[in-house]
């Protein structure tokens, strides 16, 4: 009995034994300091209070004993050290019994779990007293962290198969885990040509968090139909327990055959420029068929602002050999200055392919043309004059363009109008976005109205270089007033109203609509003689009424009538 009793008592160690000896080997395989760990769990316990997660519990088994407080304060008579007892288990088995001071830490012999005791009670609490014992412990769960690769790849998708044609892939790795992945390999497996870069790449370490990023280039293949190309891409590393994590991430590209490729239009020429230069045009057309094209009809034309140096209609009937060419240039001449641009239009070519009619059009070149644009107006003071009054006249010149110039403005007068004071000449040196101007009275004496004629002005193309530019104001008509005759005045009716019988009212009521007039006694009297004419014409227009007339020109009647007397 006491030989079986031995038998299982050493039993019992072997097995102990074996326990340990399996913990100090994970132990020694990798450094407890240098495991990270991964979000987890937390809670406040008390005595006898578990707390569980992934398979691992802690069981609160004990805190401080409680002590007595101070005579005259609610705390105790001297600082607690705070610890708290815990039993760790592992999917219900018994693993180790431990204590755990505030910030402390317990890691699972496996390496794969640890409780932290986050928080305690201080010291000095009343939790820790006689009277309110009643401690606690916020423990902190984390499982241990581990890598995770994240594989990203970025190219087109179709790609035509071409000379030349490059198909660049950018491969992004990511660890998004919550550990180190060390020893990492990548491999890239695929049938297409590499131009630049590696299919294979070794990495010490890929830190959580971290990324690392390879643009491998290959060249497109020939093909004579639509095929699939894969691009593989397989990534490993170790964790700090030589733990292997694996990912791969596959990329298929399309390899389209090359179609047949459009004729090519092109129209270039420089972008910017000066009012005194030229522009050279450039015209240009590529044949990318394997044949010739025949009668191809191009046509080309100028824009507004410009004029052409040659005589060329820029109608054009060609024959363009098989993957050739032709071109065409062109001189034109700036006739205004355009700051914002001025926007060429396409030429276009028409052609038969295969027995079917199409026109392309080249692209539209834009071209901003420095220089002066001088704009020069011309306005009087008054639209209407009576005879003999003086007019004054302004004649304004403003620069509109983006450059300076010499200007030079010359206005004339007719030989019917008199100029009193001013001057109808003006030169300066104008600049851009500014104005000048001048002004002049004029009077005439004629019967009709005033024409003006144009104000004329002359400007360089830059500065006081180049050709010269003329412009005009508008012809200016100042209309002559019109004599106004005065209206009579009118002649006082009476209105007789008529009873319901029809006739005349005779009754002695006042009417409203009637007005007596004094009557007026006939004078008939003997044909004068010149004396007497004269006194009857005095009577007949007041000049003996003692009244002053109120027309100046009754007033020179009277005055010849009396002379003549």
């Amino acid at each position: 009995m006491i030989a079986g009793k031995k038998d299982v008592q050493g039993i019992k160690w072997v097995v102990i034994f074996v326990v340990l000896f399996y913990f100090v080997n994970i132990a020694a395989a990798f450094d407890v300091n240098k495991l990270q760990w991964d979000n987890g769990k937390s809670g406040t316990l008390k005595r006898n209070e578990v707390i569980s997660y992934m398979g691992y519990s802690i069981e609160v088994v004990g805190f401080n004993g409680p002590v007595e407080s101070d005579r005259y304060k609610a705390v105790p008579i001297e600082p607690v050290e705070p610890f708290v007892g815990l039993n760790l288990s592992k999917n219900g088995s018994f693993i180790a019994e431990t204590s755990l001071g505030q910030g402390e830490s317990y890691v699972f012999p496996d390496g794969e779990f640890k409780v932290t005791a986050v928080e305690l009670p201080p010291g000095l609490s009343k939790d820790w007293l006689f009277e309110s014992y009643s401690p606690w412990a916020k423990l902190e769960l984390n499982p241990r962290g581990k890598p995770k690769i994240e594989i990203l790849m970025d190219s087109e998708d179709e790609v035509l198969s071409a000379p030349n044609t490059e198909i660049a892939v950018k491969i992004n790795l990511k660890n998004t885990g919550f550990a180190d992945l060390t020893n990492v390999n990548m491999e890239v497996g695929t049938e297409l040509p590499v131009l630049s870069g590696n299919l294979k790449y070794y990495y010490e370490i890929l830190k959580k968090g971290g990324e690392i990023t390879e643009t491998i280039t290959f060249s497109t293949p020939v093909v004579m139909d639509l095929k699939k190309f894969d691009i593989f891409v397989n990534v490993s590393g170790k964790d700090i327990k030589d733990i292997s994590y694996n990912s791969v991430k596959l990329k298929t590209i399309l390899i389209a055959p090359q179609a047949q490729k459009a004729p090519l239009l092109r129209k270039t020429m420089v972008t910017k420029m000066y009012m005194k230069d030229q522009i050279l045009v450039n015209l240009y057309f590529k044949n990318n068929a394997n044949y010739e094209l025949n009668n191809v009809s191009i046509v080309d034309s100028v824009p507004k602002g410009f004029r052409q140096l040659s005589n060329n209609s820029l109608r054009w009937i060609v024959n363009i050999p098989a993957n050739g060419e032709w071109n065409f240039r062109y001189l034109l001449k700036p006739t205004e200055a355009n700051s914002k641009g001025v926007l060429f239009p396409p030429a276009t070519a028409d052609l038969k392919i295969m027995n079917e009619y199409y026109m392309i059009q080249s692209n539209r070149p834009d071209v901003v043309i420095y220089g002066p644009r001088i704009d020069l107006s011309k306005q009087a003071d008054v639209s209407e004059i009576s005879r003999g009054d003086a007019v004054t006249v302004t004649v304004v010149a403003i620069n509109s363009g983006s450059t300076p110039s010499m200007v030079t403005i010359h206005d004339t007068i007719p030989s019917n109008v008199e100029l009193i004071s001013g001057t109808t000449d003006l030169e300066e040196y104008l600049e851009a976005n500014k104005d000048m101007r001048f002004n002049y009275t004029i009077r005439s004496n004629s019967d009709g109205a005033i024409r003006l004629p144009r104000a004329t002005a002359e400007y360089y193309e830059l500065g006081s270089e180049g050709t010269k530019i003329n412009t005009t104001s508008q012809e200016l008509i100042i209309k002559l007033k019109s004599l106004q005759t005065p209206a009579p005045a009118p002649v006082p009716t009476v209105k007789i109203p008529v009873n319901s019988t029809g006739k005349a009212n005779t009754s002695k009521e006042p009417s409203a609509n009637i007005t007596q007039m004094p009557e007026q006694k006939s004078i008939s009297a003997p044909m004068p003689v010149s004396a007497d004419a004269n006194a009857v014409l005095n009577l007949l227009i007041g000049c003996n009424s003692g009244i002053d007339p109120a027309i100046n020109l009754t007033s020179g009647i009277c005055n010849s009538v009396s002379t003549k007397n």
